[in-house]
């Protein structure tokens, strides 16, 4: 049977998600930030979300998430998480050529020699700094890709966070869906979007990172190997009152066994944690990726 009492409160944080969007909608950026601030202030004491949070940074910055520092920089990224939330809402009414010419990219040669191999690519990024402005981007750049996204309940909310997500051309499937469009996708030469830092299907691995053992997807390597295409990290950021979207190097498999899975993976982390460590306090992840249920604990070979 359903769980009637869980699908009612899925349904009242819908209604509330689109009573706040409609509000942020109306309101000039510079105002619904500093709204979105003083929410982020007020929540942080009381939502979960902000002790996982806190937790992952701790972890970052090699203390206790009770120490002041963890607490300092969560709030900031917590802010950051609710900014985001602005720059979601207001896509609809932010036209590209007003809203990008404000990014600084670098490195963006290296996403077009993946993408002219013909074979398809996935970009791999985390929910790290300006996430919103990323994804719009991608979607307005004129490349065909595809974002592989969490399927939150209600559907109707999945479909209204993907048509806000979608508003500038990117394409989006729920992560438990069926795969087609992303085989399609890369057969079509496209790029597709992946998470390395949250894993949302459950079929993640536990992967030492900082140094300690953390729950973490691999989907992105998996498929990489599988295809032998090359996995293109890329992660935005905030500079000030600009952003800068930096695009590493691709990264090829080495083969198509585990080791060569693994080692992609790492990789990958290796970048992810040289980002983390320049503005750790960019990092809006609130699931705590270093509390691995008992059932997950073990180590990949």
């Amino acid at each position: 049977m359903p769980d009637t009492g869980s699908e009612a409160v899925a349904w009242m944080v819908y209604g509330l998600f689109r009573g706040i969007g409609a509000v942020a909608q109306a309101l000039p950026p510079r105002l619904a930030y500093d709204l979105a601030a003083r929410l982020a202030d007020f929540g942080y004491p009381l939502l979960p979300s902000a002790a996982g949070l806190r937790d992952n940074l701790a972890h970052v910055l090699g203390t206790s998430p009770e120490d002041p520092a963890a607490h300092q920089a969560a709030r900031r990224a917590f802010r950051l998480l609710w900014r985001n939330y602005v720059d979601l809402f207001q896509a609809p009414r932010r036209h590209p050529s007003r809203w990008f010419p404000s990014i600084r990219i670098e490195g963006w040669e290296h996403l077009e020699e993946a993408w002219r191999t013909g074979n398809g690519v996935i970009a791999a990024s985390a929910h790290y700094g300006p996430l919103e402005w990323g994804l719009q981007f991608l979607g307005a750049s004129g490349l065909p890709a595809l974002a592989v996204a969490e399927p939150v309940r209600p559907p109707a909310m999945f479909r209204y966070l993907c048509r806000l997500r979608g508003t500038h051309g990117l394409r989006l499937i729920p992560a438990d869906g069926a795969l087609r469009e992303v085989f399609r996708t890369l057969q079509q030469g496209g790029i597709v979007a992946l998470a390395l830092d949250r894993d949302i299907t459950g079929s993640g691995r536990v992967y030492s990172f900082f140094g300690e053992d953390a729950w973490l997807p691999d989907g992105y390597a998996e498929l990489a190997v599988r295809r032998g295409i090359p996995v293109v990290p890329a992660f935005a950021r905030w500079e000030g009152e600009g952003v800068c979207l930096q695009i590493w190097p691709p990264l090829w498999p080495a083969g198509k066994s585990g080791e060569a899975r693994e080692t992609l993976v790492a990789q990958a982390l290796e970048i992810f944690a040289g980002v983390l460590q320049e503005a750790p306090d960019q990092w809006v992840l609130t699931t705590p990726i270093w509390r691995i249920p008992s059932q997950r604990v073990g180590r990949v070979d």
